[in-house]
């Protein structure tokens, strides 16, 4: 039996937290994966459709195809821990075993390639790397206008359920992102 003929949805701007880190100190993991994004674009080079409209996009399951990605996973998962401890006062002392990748693609955005409006919903957080970005990078918008700039190494780590968007792209951005699930939801 179905309650309502339509669920309707409207958009609603409200503040939220958006973590960034420069992981610059993090070499060897960014340096892996970069070599992993590189060798999925030759082992999967085939053109993917989603919200997403770039040079190439990777499957949804990077991280299990390529190992080299799990010292990126490791280290986005240990920082949603101790933001979940930190900054919310959740999760005792082993906050980051709480977290673990659900999905992960990489997005080689090239010349004009772009990211319709979007959320990562049910992911609990959802991350993005970008391992390549240079000054005339588009930036990621949260929302309708909190823009932030695409810079090398950097990690952004927000609620899945924010809403995001990449304009078109002029200059150099690959990134690797992530949807985050919480083992125990409750």
């Amino acid at each position: 039996m179905r309650l309502v003929d339509k669920i309707q949805t409207q958009l609603v701007d409200t503040q939220s937290v958006l973590f960034a880190f420069d992981l610059s100190a993090q070499r060897a993991a960014l340096d892996l994966a970069r070599e992993a994004v590189r060798e999925l674009q030759q082992l999967h080079p085939e053109r993917r459709t989603s919200n997403v409209y770039g040079e190439w996009l990777s499957p949804k399951n990077a991280h299990e195809l390529s190992p080299k990605l799990q010292p990126l996973c490791q280290l986005v998962t240990t920082l949603c821990g101790q933001i979940w401890h930190d900054v919310f006062g959740q999760g005792g002392e082993h906050a980051a075993d709480e977290f673990y990748v659900w999905q992960s693609w990489a997005v080689d955005y090239g010349q004009g390639g772009y990211a319709e409006s979007h959320n990562h919903f049910p992911a609990f957080f959802a991350a993005v790397v970008y391992l390549e970005a240079d000054a005339t990078s588009a930036p990621i918008v949260f929302g309708h206008n909190a823009a932030r700039p695409s810079l090398p190494n950097t990690l952004y780590i927000f609620p899945g359920a924010l809403q995001h968007a990449v304009p078109h792209n002029t200059g150099r951005r690959v990134v690797v992102a992530m949807n985050i699930l919480k083992k125990n939801p409750a």
